[in-house]
């Protein structure tokens, strides 16, 4: 019996059959060099096409030069021919492992920036409104502009279809090029192409007919359109049911992907942990009733294949994009066929290792995944049985201790795995107690049930120490002790002070303390913010959800800066902002004085005596726990230690290190990745010289 029998059937898309309802959108990673695929592309993209999922839809190509990405040179461009030799190695092998490979076709308009080359360019708009992303002015479209980008999408579908491609995705949403004509955040045109609605959508309909004209009706066409621009007198979803229409009328398109918001506020397009899944699946439905006739593609935060079922079962959508959820595990489509869902690595929806990566232009990887992006080294079938099993110790029992374990268990060596806590997981049971970040329980649950699966002796409530391992004969230990909070009070911004003037009284908390409850909270608290990053929000946000009245003060210049990347920033602003939070920026603490804190703007200088404090918490750094590794040194034959009690750092290093030490790379030469994209596009024969 199919356990999800709609999920899995089959789709038309056009002249397309898709084996299932399971899809990957669209998603920037970076791969790319020189503007086309690399061996790192298609080793992404075959390792979810061999875990089952029925369509891929890769990387974005910009159809033109005017159209720069804005971030980084890890995108794709459509309009040169030398891409097609690397794009029909990538879609034939997507094809043998039995996936329909569609690609997008883009032009980023006025939301780039205008120095995103070597050479120094400008940028195109449908009218001279400053982008919200890089503050650029465009210039304003001419008709002779608009007309060669036009021909630009065409001869570029043309070319990805000539690159083996079964379709394409045309880009109306996400305040690119289309969608700034659409809508009236950006279009203030007077003439054909601005004002009413025909004229609004005018440039799209003709992308879109010209595309066809170059490739004719039996070859798949669709498009990624906005429910919502999510902000008043904007686009909604009564313009994305009518923009529906008008393409399924025309006849010109197979499909309607979709998704939400704009540049503006494009956290909404990517939610992170704080947002339910499915987040967008209720407009989709929306879309589908007011649209019927064509499929519909839904996406947001859809991780669960019960989920994906009910919204094809139920006639919300006909395909679910589940992206975030296939970075985390490639194989999540045929474990769910197979009635293997306690195998599934869920995504937390973290939106560290992904989203972060790409918004700091470096390529894009997964907290939960070591492999993704890296499949051509950690990939499925890379890991191999250890030429001699041992015993192993693994000291530890967070994120780098349970994934070292795992692995090494995997390559049937014997792991006993020892964690002092009561129970596994170390920081994470930590983040648990934050608002929104429920969906980190799976990073532990999933990491716990593969230890109990694969055998790995787990001793909680053990705390241990070199004469411990001795006694026992290991020969071989990983430590995994993690890191404790600093007390120092240091800050780079004041590095000669190595201890704040008062940090030891009783009265001054670590985040850790307030979190476990371990120490008494007056009502006034100052946090001291040294991080600027959802560590140092969420237990705000915890001290304001208990009634106490919050004060932060940061040297960063805005608050919690290192949420931009991972989508939060937004949600945490209204959220803490509308809890009562007070806060003082590009500020530190010089002393504490009993009740009194001395703080001092940074720039100028001005020192303010706040009084009547009664808890100061300190968000600042971590320190390495690395004191039984010390201890162990030349006692034991193989010792090593990863993730924070070697430096503290983030949990995708944790979980990174965690897969290597299980695998036993120690040896620089073997962990550090360098790509072989030169010798794959000579033996393409796509290289010059």
């Amino acid at each position: 019996m199919i356990r999800y029998p709609n999920l899995f059937s089959p789709l038309d898309i056009g002249p397309v059959r898709v084996r299932n309802r399971i899809m990957q959108t669209c998603h920037s990673k970076l791969y790319a060099r020189d503007g086309a695929d690399s061996q790192r592309t298609i080793d992404y993209y075959v390792e979810r096409a061999r875990g089952g999922a029925g369509l891929l839809t890769v990387d974005a190509r910009n159809v033109d030069p005017t159209s720069l990405s804005g971030f980084s040179r890890g995108y794709n461009v459509g309009y040169d021919p030398r891409g097609r030799v690397i794009e029909r190695l990538l879609t034939q092998q997507v094809h043998d492992h039995g996936a329909a490979v569609f690609t997008q076709i883009s032009h980023f308009g006025l939301n780039s920036a205008s120095d995103a080359a070597d050479d120094l360019r400008v940028l195109l708009g449908p009218s001279a409104v400053k982008s919200p992303v890089h503050g650029e002015m465009p210039k304003v479209m001419e008709i002779e502009d608009i007309h060669a980008v036009v021909d630009a999408f065409a001869r570029t579908a043309e070319a990805c279809r000539d690159g083996g491609f079964d379709g394409i995705e045309i880009h109306l949403a996400h305040s690119y090029l289309l969608h700034q004509f659409l809508s009236p955040l950006y279009n203030k045109r007077p003439d054909d192409y601005g004002g009413s609605w025909e004229n609004r959508t005018r440039f799209a309909h003709e992308v879109i007919a010209a595309v066809r004209r170059r490739t004719g009706h039996d070859w798949t066409v669709g498009v990624r359109i906005s429910l919502s621009d999510f902000i008043d007198g904007a686009l909604d979803i009564s313009d994305a049911i009518r923009l529906g229409r008008d393409l399924r009328e025309r006849g010109g398109v197979d499909f309607l992907c979709t998704t939400g918001a704009c540049y503006h506020n494009l956290s909404k397009a990517a939610e992170p942990s704080d947002a339910p899944d499915g987040y967008l699946a209720d407009l989709a439905a929306q879309l589908k009733r007011g649209v019927p006739g064509i499929p519909i593609f839904a996406v947001g935060g859809i991780k669960d294949p019960v989920d994906a079922e009910q919204l094809i079962a139920t006639g919300q959508a006909d395909m679910v994009a589940m992206t975030r959820a296939l970075l985390a595990d490639p194989e999540l489509p045929n474990k769910a066929a197979a009635g293997r869902e306690d195998e599934i690595v869920h995504c937390i929806r973290g939106n560290q290792g992904c989203m972060a990566r790409v918004v700091r232009s470096l390529p894009a990887g997964c907290t939960v995944n070591p492999a993704a992006g890296r499949e051509g080294r950690l990939g499925a079938g890379t890991l191999v049985a250890a030429r001699q099993p041992e015993r192993w110790l693994v000291v530890g029992g967070g994120p780098a201790g349970m994934r070292a374990a795992a692995t090494l268990a995997r390559r049937e060596h014997r792991v006993t795995l020892a964690e002092r806590e009561p129970e596994l997981g170390g920081q994470v049971r930590l983040i648990l107690k934050t608002p929104g970040r429920e969906t980190f329980a799976y990073l532990i649950d999933d990491l716990v049930g593969q230890l109990r699966t694969l055998g790995v002796t787990v001793e909680t409530n053990r705390a241990v120490t070199a004469e411990d391992v001795t006694a026992a004969g290991f020969d071989n230990v990983i430590v995994a002790t993690g890191a404790t909070p600093a007390r120092t009070g240091f800050s780079s911004v004041n590095p000669l002070v190595d201890q704040l003037p008062g940090v030891g009284q009783d009265n001054v908390l670590t985040v850790w303390d307030v979190l476990r409850g371990t120490r008494p909270i007056g009502q006034r608290v100052v946090v001291l913010d040294d991080e600027g990053t959802r560590y140092a929000a969420g237990v705000t946000e915890v001290l304001l959800d208990r009634g106490h009245d919050v004060e932060l003060i940061t040297p960063m210049h805005a608050l919690w800066p290192g949420t931009v990347g991972t989508q939060d920033m937004a949600t945490l602003y209204g959220r803490l902002l509308g809890k009562g939070l007070r806060h003082r920026l590009n500020s530190w603490a010089l002393a504490i004085d009993g009740d009194r804190v001395d703080v001092v703007h940074l720039y100028m200088r001005a020192v303010e005596q706040l009084t009547g404090v009664d808890t100061v918490v300190l968000a600042m750094s971590r320190q390495a726990d690395d004191a039984l590794y010390h201890a162990l040194k030349g006692r034991v034959r193989t010792l090593h230690r990863i993730g924070d009690c070697l430096a503290p750092r983030k949990l995708d290093h944790a979980i990174y290190e965690g897969e290597l030490a299980g695998r036993e790379l120690w040896d620089p030469a073997d962990r550090f990745i360098h790509e072989g994209d030169l010798e794959l596009l000579r033996t393409t024969g796509v290289a010059a010289g």
